[in-house]
Parts: structure tokens; sequence; C-alpha cells
């Protein structure tokens, strides 16, 4: 491995893993095709429309009568991208209404990474609805408990240090093979830690060559350790500082998590409480504030998400939130594809419809999105929570922010107002509180959409057309900043022909309160809203106003609901005697204040209240219970009422007591670290076995199902989950056995008799070839060069609100990568670029490619032509400069004939030796030896 003037990367494309394909097929594509297709290309609908059939692959393949339809990689030659993207008129599929440009692009991606389908039934087979076998099912490798596991007979007998050196000996005498050499110390050392600490190790370190197991201490106990292995569960978390989606809004409160997951590996958490605090934190008892702290912000688990915040269909936005929840902990806890029974029994894994529906009520009981944000009133916000702290509550710093922007918009709207004259319009009202327009509201029947009158908020108001009257109506669910009294005020055009006798409910902490309300007169409030009554609501509560149409004759309109409290009424009462000319009353000093004051002072609040202590934790929704199984994954189409539950597989004692108005998600985090689950055991090993040995036991370690690979060595998987359980989930107490097992510590080869029998190292008879991450590349080129600031970071320099659409770049930030900002549909491309982990979804094993645009990087960086510069300059002040380089970048002086090549290669750059030496220097930092771990 030591070529150091050797280029590492080959012009050789490798595609992602098969596993993330046949993902996205089944939470992307199936689902379309079920609800779009099935009815008339399906063996179950009895039609087979064309000639073609949809439901398997073999059908698509073969095609109907206009042939094939699509070509693998190939959207645009695809009869399917026609069909949708209705480009023939006589073939415009689906026939009843167009899909959106959001499905279209779902078939395009599809068909883009060559079609991955799982579905291989041929065409001539009668498909049967078949009930799962659970009692079978859970004596699968997989899902059994854990029983303890006698250690195998070997003939060397002093060959192995732990028990699981024993384990991989037997697999290797079995097949007549003997285990590779020991690493030597050097190599060793550098391996360690990489694996350890995503850094190279210390002159110092590699110079003393301490005693090993002092040494895997020291490591273990650094700082960098949770940086190293905090970066591991950021891809399984899907951690992101930004929604995607529709809207890439920053997650500005996400580092929160980022650091608490370093600190809990750092802190050697037990593996059992990190997760119960990741699903439930935010609602476990806690015995100190900085307790309670901690477990909320770890319950931003499972706010991180992309989430598509546009989306009109409130219930749809709930069940897709959860639906992406319950498949990251199904792939990241369980290994297993859960997700994939949102709209039929899973077809390989024994997970019901049934299943998926028990735990989506968990999570569907669970508020994670809600409201507006910004203002706009057709994108939705994600829940945010103030930490507990002896400081004032932040809901006074929000307050004060929203009543700053207030009177500034006031005082510009009004110095413009008078250079041109006229009055303010009804959108630029002074309106204070809390405002749902009518895109908010859960609507019941069917209400049309209408913008005749000029005299309403937003762009549209609705009305029921004066049309099946008692079967509509529109239900708006506030959130309020902090319990109090607020007036509740509606907003309507105030039409001769709308009713008189509109029936209103308010649902409130006080109770439940039923209003009879006129439309046709004016409204007080700026001639657009009209109070209905004030109410006591609880933060937290419900907060529900229900518009009705029962009972009335003429047209009932829907257009905002404003909630605003008894304090706020007066300032917005002074804040539109200023809209209107008359002069700052009221005794706010805020009203008083010049603009330039104004500002300032704005900025400063603002910035308060960004830095202040809130976490995107989630809390129990108002409306919390069991929910209806969705027919076919359809939100609209209800079936039978499922109670919460655990996977039947893994389960098979009785439904959980969850009291009533409990999402019950304390229950499920108890059960998924029971001893019962002994899979949670299994997959957490295999992962922590993958990311030292290279692969894991159970190589695809986010597929523990029938299409995931069978373990290499199931007893000795069973053996480490047995011992990990035993240890209380200790992390750092089972990677410091295996490092110091004589398996890890094996020699690389490169040809040799166990290469050739074991290509793939199934058997792990000697060391595998490791290239550096795209963190620890960049990470290193900082370290080696003295820029690396391993001090940790705070918050993240994403802004608020902040719509990510610019170029990521880092040219300027020392800290560690972990720390970077990470913007979903935005990666930093020296990352993207060596396979950083795709945030959008669990990412247990990124994919290893090697393609030439990194050599292009490797050869073309300024950024790493900067380093080799940096390293250039202090070596040559040194007496061997060729030497220190070598020492510094490898860890180990030159041979004497790299040595010679390197120093003939300074003396001929005729004075320019600084330059040569940075020039060697960069083609160390690009070489094999420096980028991968032998």
């Amino acid at each position: 491995m030591r070529h150091a003037f050797t280029i590492s990367f080959l012009a050789v494309c490798s595609a992602a893993p098969a596993a993330d394909g046949m993902a996205f097929f089944e939470n992307k594509v199936r689902p379309l095709l079920v609800k779009h297709c099935y009815e008339c290309h399906s063996q179950e609908a009895g039609k087979r429309k064309g000639g073609l059939l949809l439901d398997r692959k073999e059908g698509w393949q073969i095609g109907g009568d206009a042939g094939p339809a699509l070509i693998p990689g190939e959207p645009a030659g695809s009869l399917l991208m026609h069909s949708v993207n209705y480009e023939d008129e006589k073939l415009q599929m689906p026939p009843k209404s167009r899909l959106s440009a959001e499905d279209v692009r779902v078939f395009e991606q599809w068909i883009a990474m060559g079609a991955p389908d799982p579905r291989n039934a041929a065409l001539g087979e009668v498909v049967k609805k078949k009930t799962i076998d659970f009692t079978a099912a859970r004596q699968g490798w997989a899902f059994r408990p854990l029983t303890p596991t006698p250690l195998p007979v070997v003939k060397q007998k002093d060959w192995p240090r732990k028990d699981l050196d024993t384990f991989i000996l037997a697999e290797l005498e079995a097949k007549n093979l003997t285990p590779a050499a020991d690493a030597d110390p050097r190599t060793l050392m550098r391996r360690l830690s990489y694996d350890l600490t995503g850094l190279p190790p210390a002159a110092s370190d590699l110079a003393a060559a301490p005693d090993l197991p002092a040494y895997v201490e020291k490591l273990l106990n650094s700082p960098q350790f949770g940086e190293k292995w905090g970066r591991q569960w950021l891809d399984l978390a899907r951690y992101a500082d930004s929604n995607g989606g529709d809207r890439n809004y920053t997650y500005y409160q996400a580092w929160r998590y980022r650091n608490y997951v370093i600190d809990a590996f750092n802190r050697d958490q037990s593996y059992y409480q990190f997760i119960r605090e990741q699903i439930a934190g935010d609602l476990m008892p806690a015995g100190n504030l900085e307790q309670r702290r901690r477990q909320m912000i770890a319950s931003t688990f499972l706010s991180l998400g992309p989430k598509m915040l546009t989306d009109r269909d409130k219930e749809k936005l709930h069940l897709d939130t959860a639906d992406e929840q319950i498949d990251t902990i199904g792939r990241a806890f369980l290994g297993l594809t859960i997700g994939c029974a949102r709209c039929h029994d899973h077809k390989f894994d024994p997970f019901s419809q049934q299943d998926y529906y028990a735990l989506a009520g968990f999570f569907r009981s669970t508020e994670v999105v809600m409201g507006t944000r910004n203002g706009c009133v057709n994108v939705a916000s994600w829940v945010e929570q103030a930490l507990p702290q002896p400081e004032p509550a932040m809901s006074e710093l929000a307050a004060k922010v929203a009543h700053l922007e207030l009177v500034m918009r006031l005082k510009v709207e009004r110095e413009f107002m008078a250079k041109v004259g006229g009055k303010m319009s009804l959108k630029k009202l002074p309106l204070a509180g809390v405002i749902c327009d009518e895109a908010d509201a859960e609507l019941i029947g069917d209400w049309k959409q209408s913008s005749i009158s000029a005299n309403r908020f937003g762009d549209f108001y609705i009305h029921d057309d004066r049309k099946h009257k008692g079967e509509k109506q529109a239900v708006f669910r506030g959130s309020l900043p902090e319990t109090g009294v607020y007036e509740v005020r509606l907003a309507y055009p105030a039409k001769t022909n709308c009713d008189k006798h509109v029936p209103i409910t308010v649902e409130a902490f006080d109770g439940v309160h039923e209003i009879v309300f006129d439309q046709t007169k004016k409204p007080s409030v700026g001639g657009l809203f009209e109070p209905i009554g004030r109410f006591r609501f609880e933060k937290g509560g419900r907060v529900n106003v229900i518009i009705r149409t029962k009972g009335t004759t003429d047209y009932v309109v829907v257009d905002a609901v404003q909630f605003i409290s008894e304090r706020d009424i007066e300032r917005e009462a002074a804040a539109f005697a200023m809209a209107e000319g008359k002069g700052a009353s009221g005794g706010d000093p805020v009203l008083m204040m010049q603009s330039g004051d104004l500002s300032k002072e704005l900025s400063k609040t603002i910035s308060a209240l960004k830095d202040a202590d809130l976490a995107m934790a989630p809390r129990d929704a108002r409306d919390a219970g069991d929910i209806h199984l969705r027919i076919r994954g359809e939100v609209n189409q209800l079936g039978p009422k499922v109670p919460r539950h655990f996977p039947s597989v893994l389960h098979e004692g009785p439904p959980p007591k969850i009291a009533p108005g409990s999402s019950g998600r304390l229950q499920l985090a108890e059960w998924m670290t029971s001893a019962e689950n002994a899979l949670l055991d299994r997959v957490i090993v295999n992962r922590l076995w993958a990311q030292l040995f290279g692969r894991g036991i159970v190589s695809t370690v986010d597929n523990f199902g029938v299409q995931g690979e069978k373990p290499t060595h199931p007893a000795l998987l069973d053996h480490l989950a047995a011992k990990f359980r035993a240890s209380g989930g200790s992390i750092k107490t089972l990677i410091r056995e295996m490092v110091l097992s004589r398996t890890y510590q094996l020699a690389a080869e490169a040809k040799s008799q166990r290469t050739v029998a074991d290509p793939e190292n199934r058997l792990l008879g000697r060391r595998s070839y490791r290239r550096l991450t795209a963190e620890e590349i960049r990470d290193s080129l900082l370290f080696i060069a003295g820029d690396l600031n391993l001090e940790q970071a705070a918050a993240t320099a994403l802004t608020y609100g902040e719509d990510l659409d610019k170029p990521m770049k880092f040219d300027q930030e020392f800290r560690r990568s972990i720390y970077l900002p990470v913007a979903r549909n935005n990666l930093a491309p020296e990352l993207e670029i060596f396979d950083a982990a795709n945030p959008e979804m669990v990412a247990g094993d990124r994919p290893l490619t090697t393609v030439p645009t990194q050599a292009l990087y490797l050869l073309n960086s300024t950024f790493l032509q900067k380093q080799a510069a940096t390293l250039a300059q202090q070596a040559y002040a040194k007496p061997e400069p060729v030497a220190w380089l070598y020492q510094t970048i490898l860890g180990h002086a030159p041979g004497d004939r790299a040595a010679k090549r390197a120093n003939d290669f300074i003396g001929q750059s005729g004075g320019e030796g600084e330059q040569a030496l940075a020039d060697l220097a960069h083609v160390l930092l690009a070489s094999t030896e420096f980028l991968f771990l032998d």
C-alpha cells in the first residue's frame, strides 16, 4: 500500500447499493402504482388494459400492446414517462386525472436509477393473499430470543485473544484456512486512531509506540471519539440542518441534537437510554433540569426528517410524517423496512398492514408539524419547545419580536403612504397575535374557493356555495405561544347574502362554547375581523374553532381566524392608531422609537430569540389515540381502527395500556429497549462490527429481512449481542472488545491464498483495505497542517428561516466536518464527491465509489493545494524536509528509493524549492497510502 506517488482513483463508476434503489421503490414508487395503476393493470383487479400488467416486474419488462413500458436508465425514452406526462393525447395515464409534478418526478428518478423492482412474480402466477405465520417467523435468526452461545472448539488454541476470535478461527479452520499475520505497530496505530477518532495518530504517539491497551483507552476517552462515532449515528438519524423537501428551511436548532449525540457517545451513555430518549425524551421523567433539557433535545430525532411543508392536506401531512418516522426507526433501530407495509402487508417480511398502523398510531399521536411559518398561510412549521431554564420564558422574547416587527412594518408603510398618498390595504393591516388562514383549516365536505370580495385576508376565502348544508365544516386548530385569555376573531367579507345564524364551536381550556354568528355584520377590527368572544386557552392544550353549516340557508364563509391575547389587544389598538396617522398612544415605548433605534432593537431581540434555548422537540398531539388503517395507503380510504401495538413478530403479549390523550411513545420506548426485543441488540452490534471490520456480520446493515443478507457468523452475532445486553448497552465496552481482538489486528493482504479462497473477506481471515471517509479526508488535511480547530461548535452558521439554495462552501471553516451545516438537496461538494451520507434517509452503509471526479478533485482542489503549500512552508525550515513531509503525512520515514526520487525532484526545481515541496506534499496527500487504511 505504500505507493506514495500513485493517484488512487480510477475512472470506474460504482452504482449506489441495490438496497437504496429497493427502498426508493418500496417507499415512493410502489404506492403510486398501487394508487393510480393497479385498478386497471393488475392481476388482483383482474384487469390488463392495453395488455399491460404493472403489479410485477415482468409486466412492465414485456409491456403491453405498445411494447415495453419503460427502459431502465432512460426516462426520456420510456413509454411510461410519455404517458404520465400526457405527451400523447391517445395515451394519457392515469386517464381520470393527471399526476402531480412531484409524482411524475418519482417515476423519472426511479427509471433513471435503473428501475429497481423486487416484484419477481411471473406473469402466469395467480397472486393470492397469504396470511403471515408469525409463530414460524419468530423462529428466524433475526427474530428469535438471545440464547447462551458456547464457544466453538478450535485447533489453534493459542491464537484467539478474545472470545470473538474463537468464532472467527472456527469458520476459517472449517474451510482449511489460516488467519493472516498480525499488522505492524505503525499500521495498527493508524488504523485504531482513524477508527476510534476519525483523525490520524499524533506524531508523539507514533514515536513513543505506547502499550496497545493503554493507547486504546486514550482514544476511547478522547473528545474526538464522540465526534467520530456520533457521525455514524447522525447518518442513521438522517441528520440535516435544513428541511429539504418542498421548502428547504433551516432547522436552526438541530445542532443541539448533533451535540447531544456526540456527548452521549463520549459519556458512554447506555444505548438503551439513548434510544428511549430519542423516542420519548420529551415525555420521560427527569431528576434535574439538565437531564430534562437533554431528554427534550434527544427527542429532536423524531423531527429531523424532511417534510412537505406546503401540503394543504393536513391529515396527509401528519400521516406522511409518521410514515417517515416509522421507516427511520424501522431501519435504524431494527434493521427492517417496516414502512413498506403502509399500503399492504409486507411482500417479504413478517409485517402486516395492521402492524404498520398499530405503530403509526404512536406517531400520528405525536405532533411534529403544525400551524404556519413566517406568516405564510400555505406553509406549515415544525414544533419547537422552550427548554427548561431558570431565566424568564422565551415566549416573552417571541412576543417582543412580533411586536417590534409589527411596528417596524407600520412605520415603513406610513412613510411610503405619506410619499405616494393613499391608505393601507387589507393585507397591510397591523394585526397581532396568531392568525390561521382558510388554507390551514381541516375541511370536511366540498368548499368553493373565491376571491370576488376584496375584503378578505390573504389571496382567497372559501364558502359552502349554499349546498349540502350540515355536511360541511371547517376546523381551525391553533397553537398558542403561552397560556392565557385570548380574544377569538373571525374574518369574513360581510356580504348581505351571507348567513346570519352560522354555528361556531370554540373548544378551549375552560370548556366548549357554542356561538351563533351573524356574517352580514360589518367587522369592527379593520373592517375585516370581528370578535366572537374571549376564552382561556392553555399552551399545548386544545385551541379549536369549528365553523359549521348545519341549520344555515345562505352562504357560510370561511376566511381566517385570529387569536390575540388581552395584552396584545392594547398594542394592536395603538398600532392601528399609528397606521391611521393618529400618532402613538397607550404608553407603549416601542411606538415612540425612531426607525433607526427600532431596527437596532429588533435585530438585538431577534438575535436573543435565535440563541434562546429552544429545541425541535415534539409533543403529544391533542387528538392522540388509535388511528384507522388506510386501504391501499390512501389517506381518505378508512379501514378499521387499529389499536396501538408493537410489531407482532417481535411481541406476543397484549397491547400496551396507554392513558387517554397520550401518544404511548413512553411505552413504545420501554418495549423497544426491553430484553424481549433482541433485534435491537443484534442490529447495533452488527453496526459497530461493520464500522470496525469493514463489513457487517450481516452485510446489509439496514436490512435484516428476507431481502437482506444472512449473517456469515450467526453464533458470533448472538454471542456479542448477549454480551452487549449484559454490559447494560455500553458502546465503548463492545468497541474495546472488538479492537483488542486478534481478528481486528490482522494485516491486510493484496494477494494470498486467503484472497483467492475468500475474495470478499466474508470469513475475516485478513484485514480489508478501507478508504477514508469524506469527513476523515477533510479533517486530516486540516489536522496534519496544524489548522484543525478541535473545539466543539455550538449553533449552526445557518440563519433562521433561510431557504438554502446557494452552493455550500467551507473553505474558511476549520472545525471538524461533523460541525459543518448539512443542507438537504445541497450538500457540500467536497464531501458529497467522497460519498458523504445522504441525509434524506437512513444511511448505515455509505456507498463506496471510485469515480474520475474524485481524482480530478484531488489534483485540482484549491483547498488541497492550500494545505500542501502550508505543509511545504513548514517543511522548508526543517533540516530534512522530505523526511519530515513523509513522517507528517504518511506517519513513517521514506524508503531509500523514495527519498532519492523526492530529493532529486527538489534538487531539479531550479531554485523553487518551496514550490517543489508543495508539489511533493500534494502528491503525498493524493496518494493511495494517505487515503486508504490497511
